[in-house]
């Protein structure tokens, strides 16, 4: 069998396909060859690193507890309407 290499793209994107055939017009590139050119180049950011006291909670970086006084989500929801009365 042949390998097969099609030179195709489908993008759904407007501002994707109106930005990648501008390109190509003014590179003399297919809009194929300037998408790959753009994923060639294209590195996510890395994760950030913890700094000073900040440790990583999931995707969030946050400062530790320091195991003082535990407050439920009902005693803020609570303490936030009763803020609301006194702006009134």
């Amino acid at each position: 069998m042949a390998d097969v290499d099609p030179k195709q793209l489908n993008v759904r994107s407007r501002f994707a396909r109106e930005r990648a055939a501008s390109l190509a017009r003014e590179t003399g590139m297919t809009m194929t060859e300037v998408v790959e050119e753009a994923l060639r180049a294209y590195h996510p950011a890395g994760k950030a690193k913890p700094a000073g006291r900040l440790v990583r909670k999931g995707k969030l970086l946050v400062m530790p507890s320091r195991g003082g006084k535990k407050i439920t989500n009902e005693q803020v929801n609570a303490l936030i309407n009763e803020m609301r009365g006194t702006l009134r």
